[in-house]
């Protein structure tokens, strides 16, 4: 009973595979491009054989028959002139004697046709002479004599001539199709009614031409007729069309076996592989039941295969929504083209994706998800994808956690930033801050010296985030400190160093700084540079990017600075900024890069600099294309009036 319930749940789990859609497709798939292709291919190519073997059977029996017709006819001249020279003739006389001759006359017509009085002729003629049964003779007419001859040596003939096969058939008859003899022993060699009827039915189509018609008599053959020019008979022979098809026969059985393994092979392989699919569909049914957060799992089409749709807060993805779309069906989408993109590009950074959705619930509650796309894959093989698998998590209560502390981080860092535009004559300026996230490792000031000087200044520190803020608070308080001792640039980046090395932790302990020194009563301006990317200079339509000057901050114990001295010249145009925004990139991970912002500068050495910040800031949302920044951003545009 146990193997019966054990038999019954293998042939449930089978069934249950071939009724599958994977199974259906796979095997649809299999058999339209493999086994539909070769059944076309060789049904075309076995009736491509047919076509040339009946052509080659028509051209190649005529030529053999016309042998056998040119071999019987020599055959039957020299037999009856032996037979005449050897006087071994039945009968020789005239006309008028043959009709009185007391057993041929029984056998023979009355009347001799007319063409044997007019010339020499022969003609078969059935006869019972000796025995109680009839035989085959000969009666030849030479003028006004006559000859009647046993056919006996022309039967033995027709049995072992070569040029014919032990399966065909051979008939040899009079001209008028009245009679004649046959290779068939059964018959008593004399033709049946049978094949009375084609062959007189051949002779009235094709008269005395040699041609090959295809017949009935309880099986098909091929018969075919040519005439013995010197004497008044026509040949036939008639050959199984079978034969000629064995060959096609068996090569089409060896296919339809060859075809029905295809097809067994296909059912098995599909039956395997879905079988396979199903057991990985079942475990991981049983792994996302289990899984705390939802999930979703597609096949290659962006098909959904398994589906959890309820997230760890006992929400439904199904009833939250981005812009008026359900998060159900724009991960649907979102699905299909990470899969599109991933096909598109092969390396591993496109296997997965992971980014927060703000969405609102159906209480109009604000619901924060973290979703990831990842790749899926059979077992170990990481060459072919079967789909792909997003995690969605509710990240609502961390994200809340994580904007409050981010909120102290902002107001914190805001403090330590300046608070106010300071009114410099001859000299208006702009800037803009963009952290990566709500607060930054990015340092910028502008303070009054004194005496009519004034300092903008600009420092990176490593890394993003609340760490990076934090750094950058501590060199913040350190330049203040060093630019209330002394405000000499070169003395200010040999204490920046020396604060740098003693104050940071080791991981931070490298920050490139540079600075805009305005001295408007000696008419100078110095420029600072510790291993910063140069500032971009436009004088006269002209273009200056003085890089690193000097080592980065922290690099090294001491090194002598060197301070670049420029003239302050009216409609000059300095921009300082941070690597940020040379490395904004695109979708296609192009960076912007310092040619495309001069020439983005040079175009708009016209425009006020508020003017030039607004479109700035625009340049950089569209050549981003909706991509994440790199890192922050800080900028400052001078403009001397």
């Amino acid at each position: 009973m146990q193997k019966l319930k054990g038999y019954l749940r293998s042939f449930q789990s089978i069934f249950e595979i071939i009724r599958s859609k994977s199974f259906l497709k796979l095997f649809f798939s299999l058999f339209f491009l493999i086994i539909l292709p070769y059944a076309i291919y060789i049904t075309s190519v076995l009736y491509s054989n047919y076509s040339e073997s009946l052509d080659w059977n028509y051209r190649f029996q005529l030529t053999r028959v016309q042998l056998l017709a040119i071999d019987l006819e020599n055959h039957i001249r020299d037999h009856l002139l032996v037979q005449s020279k050897d006087k071994i003739h039945y009968f020789k006389g005239n006309p008028e004697e043959l009709s009185l001759h007391p057993v041929l006359s029984k056998c023979f017509p009355n009347t001799i046709p007319k063409e044997f009085l007019e010339e020499r002729s022969a003609y078969f003629f059935p006869c019972v002479v000796d025995s109680s049964e009839e035989t085959n003779w000969i009666l030849l007419l030479e003028g006004k004599s006559v000859w009647v001859y046993s056919a006996d040596f022309l039967e033995d003939l027709l049995l072992d001539t070569p040029y014919s096969e032990p399966n065909e058939t051979i008939f040899i008859v009079n001209n008028d199709g009245s009679y004649g003899i046959s290779s068939l022993i059964e018959d008593g060699f004399q033709i049946n009614q049978g094949w009375s009827e084609s062959i007189l039915s051949s002779i009235k189509e094709a008269g005395k031409l040699p041609k090959i018609r295809e017949v009935t008599n309880k099986e098909t053959y091929f018969l075919s007729s040519f005439p013995l020019y010197g004497l008044p008979f026509h040949l036939f022979v008639a050959s199984p069309k079978e034969s000629i098809l064995i060959p096609i026969r068996k090569e089409l059985f060896q296919n339809i076996i060859f075809l029905s393994l295809l097809g067994v092979l296909s059912i098995g392989l599909s039956a395997w592989i879905a079988g396979r699919e199903m057991e990985d569909k079942r475990k991981l049914n049983i792994v996302f039941n289990e899984f705390p957060h939802a999930a979703a799992l597609y096949d290659l089409d962006g098909k959904i295969l398994l589906i959890n749709p309820i997230l760890e807060s006992k929400i439904s993805i199904r009833n939250l929504f981005v812009s008026n779309k359900s998060v159900y069906d724009l991960l649907n989408e979102e699905a299909v083209l990470f899969l599109s993109n991933a096909r598109k590009n092969k390396d591993s950074i496109a296997n997965t994706r992971k980014e927060e959705w703000e969405t609102v619930g159906t209480d109009e509650e604000t619901v924060f998800l973290e979703i990831q796309f990842h790749l899926w894959y059979l077992d170990n093989n990481t060459n072919n994808a079967r789909g792909s698998l997003v995690l969605v998590q509710d990240i609502t209560s961390k994200k809340l956690v994580f904007e409050k502390e981010m909120g102290y981080a902002k107001t914190l860092q805001k403090k330590y930033l300046p608070q106010a535009r300071i009114q410099i004559p001859n000299l208006s300026y702009d800037y803009f801050y963009q952290p990566l996230i709500q607060v930054g490792g990015d340092y910028y000031d502008f303070l009054d010296l004194g005496n009519d000087r004034y300092i903008f200044v600009i420092a990176d520190i490593v890394g993003h985030g609340v760490q990076a803020a934090m750094m950058m608070t501590v060199v913040r308080v350190l330049f203040h400190q060093i630019v209330k001792e002394t405000t000499v640039p070169g003395e200010i980046l040999v204490k920046m160093n020396s604060g740098v090395r003693n104050n940071l932790p080791d991981s931070y302990s490298f920050v490139p700084l540079h600075f805009l020194c305005f001295d408007f009563k000696t008419n100078v301006i110095q420029y600072g540079n510790a291993g910063h990317p140069g500032m971009i200079h436009i004088s006269q339509n002209q273009i200056s990017i003085p890089e690193r000057l000097n080592p980065m901050l922290g690099m090294l114990p001491n090194f002598t600075p060197k301070i670049l001295e420029l003239p302050i010249r009216k409609e000059d145009r300095f921009y300082l900024f941070t690597d940020g925004l040379r490395d904004v990139r695109n979708l296609k991970k192009e960076e912007l890069g310092d040619d495309e912002l001069v020439s983005f500068f040079l175009e708009r050495s016209s425009s006020p600099m508020t003017q030039v910040k607004d479109e700035l800031i625009q340049k950089i949302k569209m050549y981003s294309q909706g991509a994440t920044y790199p890192d922050d951003i800080t900028w400052i545009g001078l403009h001397i009036n």
